[in-house]
C-alpha cells in the first residue's frame, strides 16, 4: 500500500463533514500532517490513517456521514470513522454500484 499525505480535496471534504462535531477541531488540526493509505476497496476512494509498526487500532464508531454522487450519477455513501481511542480512523467511501470512483467528491455548495 502506498502511504501519502491527504490531498487538498480530501482535507476539504473531511473538514466539511466534521467541523461541527465535538471531535472535529482536534482532528482538523492534525489533518495536514496525517499519513494515509488507500484502502483495497476496488477503487472507491476509501482511506485509512497509517500508523507506524503494527496497527492494532479498531473501528469504534462513525463520527459523520454524507450522501453525495459521483460524476456518473451513482450515489456515494461517505463516512468518517473513529478508532477506539476516539481518533480519526478512516474515510470510508462506498459507491452504490461498487464501481471505481470517477472523481473525488466535492464539498456541496
Amino acid at each position: 500500500m502506498i502511504k501519502r499525505k491527504l490531498k487538498p480535496e480530501e482535507i476539504e471534504l473531511l473538514v466539511y463533514m466534521i467541523k461541527d462535531t465535538p471531535e472535529g477541531k482536534k482532528i482538523i488540526n492534525k489533518l495536514p500532517d496525517l499519513i494515509v493509505e488507500e484502502m483495497d476497496d476496488g477503487g472507491m476512494g476509501s482511506l485509512q490513517v497509517a500508523v507506524e509498526n503494527k496497527d492494532e487500532r479498531l473501528f469504534m464508531r462513525e463520527l459523520a456521514n454524507i450522501d453525495l454522487f459521483d460524476i456518473d450519477g451513482v450515489p456515494l455513501f461517505i463516512s468518517v470513522n473513529l478508532d477506539t481511542n476516539g481518533d480519526f480512523y478512516e474515510l470510508d467511501i462506498f459507491k452504490g454500484d461498487f464501481s471505481p470512483l470517477k472523481k473525488f467528491p466535492s464539498v456541496p455548495l
